[in-house]
């Protein structure tokens, strides 16, 4: 027996390699039609043109020596095996070329190994695909040196052809990639559709909604409520970048494998298939509903042109494959689109595995019984990059990868066991010039500040359980972090945002003296209830083992210098970039229940 693997690597780095909005929804287009089980895709085309046959369309054909059967055929990678070598060999060559061809610097790694069961099959290729990856590739066409770099990218610069240059104004030499982008962009029509749009949009929606391809423009639109502060209305000005990932997947993947054991090829490459296409059904499910969930503020606000037949929704849709999504949001409504998404796929992922632990993770005599060692669900932990919509969105993907790496080691943190699924988490930063730091020097230098000799505090956390959350070793959570900003936003609040405000500028400034003063002049002020009210919230935000003094901590097992932890820069960032857009939605609608 032989098998072939393949998946794409790097795709964020591919996407915005040239820092145009065009570039990325093109390149995020084109690669969503790269793998995939339908007629449409490359990979299915490359198979017809080179007369192989296989069981991309119909995985329950019957089996014979030449017969390629697949896996996995989604998101970004593809594995599939056969009797003969020679059919994976064939499809090695004419899949490469190709790759080559539609996506000349895109990087890469594929295994064609051969064994006698498919279960050793798929170990030995995960094992060489890993060692391809330090394997130095050439990437074609080569250039010489004297050769002119496409500015935005390094790459060797080719002449615009006459369908590149259609879909923008610019005249000037591009990279090769970039070319077969804009080409696409124009050919495809992917002003007003594509198939990547089509798969956020919920079923009922389709052909009704538009999505904006100007970040300085389409996504500013009007907002009906006239009492918006200056605050506010740059609020809604702003350009969030998302990226959210699945959690559990090697948990289920290594369940899933244990329970195969003994099992035939037939099985073995059902059960994987079968998981494959649950997963991505369950990240299509939870972002259709989010996209709901954007599309109902977008309607009441009555963003539309009368000339227009179609309603802009102000999301941007750039990667949707197996587990993960990646899009572009307005700010102010990016946390609630990232919670609705984590929720979401929390409940369809557990509706779509549910035929596959059926057939093969149930233990025990009863059909009801579930695995004792694992759950029959996967969450979802991401990051969001708040930042201006002309700043360049490309020295964002870097940070928010790191971000949604920071909020699933708090999802991982706590986990009784490596077998368990953790819970959803969403990790946030608000960019206020370009960087290419990781994020802990970001969190050094902008939410680290010097107090006081061998003293510093960090003035935000950074990642939030969606969930409320009852581990006292890490309490965050949204629903915490919102009932301080509604009573920080009340007329009567013992410390108001204007507050917390000037108390973050102070110790900016190293004076943690004068933001206690503010703190306690304020608490003195008010309602001894509402005071007891913020002690308790503030209280339930601090983790077991810390010391608390008022409205931060201090963790007296960690290290020599003392450093104090606070949460002022997530509540000032929340409170800022709040859906004021939905809050008027409930109120309306509480209105007409109550009318």
């Amino acid at each position: 027996m032989y098998i072939y693997l393949f998946e794409a690597k790097s795709i964020q780095s591919y996407l915005f390699q040239s820092g145009k909005l065009i570039d990325v929804i093109s390149a995020s287009e084109r690669l969503d039609r790269l793998i995939d089980s339908s007629e449409s895709s490359v990979l299915h085309h490359v198979l017809t043109s080179a007369k192989l046959n296989s069981d991309l369309l119909d995985e329950n054909l019957p089996n014979h020596c030449k017969l390629i059967r697949f896996m996995r055929c989604k998101g970004g990678a593809f594995y599939c095996y056969a009797q003969k070598k020679q059919p994976l060999l064939d499809l090695r060559s004419a899949w490469t070329l190709t790759l080559q061809q539609l996506f000349p610097s895109m990087e890469y790694t594929d295994a064609l190994v051969e064994a006698d069961q498919l279960a050793d099959a798929l170990d030995k290729a995960h094992s060489q695909l890993a060692a391809d990856r330090n394997v130095p590739s050439l990437k074609l066409p080569l250039a010489s040196a004297p050769c002119r770099a496409f500015s935005r990218t390094g790459q060797a610069s080719v002449s615009i052809t006459a369908q590149a240059r259609q879909a923008t104004t610019s005249d000037e030499d591009i990279d090769i990639d970039t070319d077969l982008h804009r080409q696409a962009y124009q050919t495809l029509k992917m002003r007003n559709a594509a198939a990547l749009q089509d798969k956020f949009t919920p079923g009922k929606l389709k052909g009704t909604l538009f999505y904006p391809i100007d970040l300085e423009n389409d996504f500013q639109f009007e907002h009906n409520n006239e009492q918006l502060n200056r605050s506010q209305s740059e609020a809604i000005k702003d350009i969030a970048l998302i990226h959210i990932d699945g959690n559990g997947l090697g948990i289920l993947l290594m369940a899933l494998k244990s329970a195969l054991q003994g099992s035939n090829d037939d099985d073995f490459r059902k059960a994987f298939r079968q998981f494959s296409e649950a997963l991505n059904q369950a990240t299509t499910e939870a972002a259709q509903q989010a996209t709901q969930f954007v599309y109902d503020c977008a309607k009441y606000l009555n963003y539309n042109d009368p000339k227009q037949p179609r309603l802009m929704v102000p999301i941007r849709p750039i990667v949707l494959g197996g587990d993960d999504i990646t899009l572009l949001c307005r700010a102010d409504l990016a946390l609630e689109y990232s919670q609705i998404f984590c929720s979401e796929f929390k409940v369809a992922s557990q509706k779509a595995l549910e035929p596959l632990f059926n057939n093969y993770l149930r233990q025990g005599s009863s059909a009801t019984e579930k695995p004792n060692h694992i759950l029959d669900h996967l969450t979802a932990s991401g990051g969001i990059v708040y930042h201006k919509a002309g700043h360049p969105f490309t020295h964002s993907h870097h940070l928010v990868e790191a971000l949604c790496n920071h909020a699933k080691r708090l999802t991982k943190s706590v986990n009784e066991n490596e077998r368990q699924v953790g819970p959803a988490t969403l990790a946030f930063h608000r960019l206020s010039n370009a960087v290419h730091d990781d994020f802990n020097d970001i969190v050094e230098n902008s939410l680290t500040f010097t107090l006081r000799k061998k003293e510093s505090m960090q003035i935000g956390q950074s990642a939030y359980f969606v969930d409320d959350q009852t581990s006292r070793q890490a309490p965050f959570s949204f629903d915490k972090l919102a009932q301080l900003v509604e009573l920080s936003c009340q007329t009567d609040a013992p410390v108001s945002i204007a507050r917390w405000r000037q108390m973050a500028t102070c110790i900016a400034q190293g004076d943690i003296t004068e933001a206690d003063r503010i703190y306690h002049r304020g608490c003195s002020l008010a309602n001894p209830k509402e005071v007891e009210k913020l002690n308790l919230l503030l209280a339930s935000l601090t983790p077991d083992g810390c010391e608390q003094t008022n409205w931060y901590w201090h963790n007296k097992q960690k290290s020599d210098h003392k450093k104090y932890y606070s949460i002022i820069n997530d509540l000032l960032i929340t409170h800022h970039f709040q859906s004021y857009a939905n809050a008027e939605i409930t109120q309306h609608k509480e209105e007409l229940n109550h009318g």
